[in-house]
């Protein structure tokens, strides 16, 4: 708890305020009220957001897929990359901003967690329903792995029965299966480890880090053999 309350002071939180850019994503929006990115949202170089991933322990193999896949230029056919053509800083090194991760024909997609599919309303900021409805779906004080395959697979039928348009192919669903295991990998700390709600009520209700919760960075990074179980684990209970 006392690392916990040292790393909470070191990194206060602050809500988003009026002007700042954020992304669909909760834990991006958590690393920026607590200024581990810039709290505006604007102008994040790719070492920047690297280093904030291994703050909360994601192993470098992570970080560098995760990053540099990102900060491509942006491709509509390939839905490669997010950054616009000759995006840099006064420094000339690439940069982006956390709305850009919402971009359509990216790493978006619909059937969030936590946010309404893009022809449906807005799917850059939480949407208090869904994520209530997240929170309370293990109906105790945590999340196994089968909880979150089996909630992705509960939103994909809520949604492909209200969207007549839905895009979620093969493709997003994997991609969707391994944000929700990138996530408990993070905050629940491998297969075998639970992932308390409050760790998640504090990332997807506040968008705040739970160190007040009393968690903190796991000691051993999270790396792509330990996530590859995850997400196959996850995608048997989404399938």
């Amino acid at each position: 708890m006392a690392l916990s309350s040292h790393l909470a002071k070191k990194h206060e939180f602050h809500p988003a305020g009026a002007g700042d850019l954020r992304s669909p994503c909760p834990v991006l929006n958590a690393l920026a009220n607590h200024g581990i990115i810039s709290r505006d949202g604007r102008n994040i170089t790719a070492n920047q957001l690297k280093d904030a991933l291994k703050h909360i322990g994601v192993g470098i193999d992570i970080r560098l897929g995760l990053v540099n896949s990102a900060y491509a230029v942006h491709d509509e056919h390939s839905h490669r990359g997010l950054r616009n053509p000759e995006q840099v800083d006064d420094s000339g090194i690439p940069v982006l901003n956390l709305d850009q991760t919402g971009r359509p024909h990216a790493i978006e997609h619909d059937v969030s967690l936590s946010r309404e599919d893009r022809a449906l309303g807005d799917c850059i900021s939480p949407h208090p329903g869904l994520v209530e409805g997240f929170l309370g779906y293990p109906q105790q004080d945590f999340f196994t792995v089968s909880h979150l395959g089996r909630f992705r697979k509960k939103r994909y039928i809520e949604q492909n029965a209200k969207n007549r348009v839905l895009d979620f192919g093969y493709r997003a669903h994997i991609v969707a299966c391994a944000e929700a295991a990138l996530f408990q990998g993070v905050f629940g700390e491998g297969v075998f480890r639970r992932l308390p709600v409050k760790y998640a009520k504090a990332v997807f209700q506040e968008e705040r880090l739970p160190f007040n919760e009393g968690w903190t960075p796991r000691w051993f990074a999270l790396m792509v053999p330990e996530l590859a179980m995850l997400v196959l684990i996850i995608l048997y209970f989404a399938s």
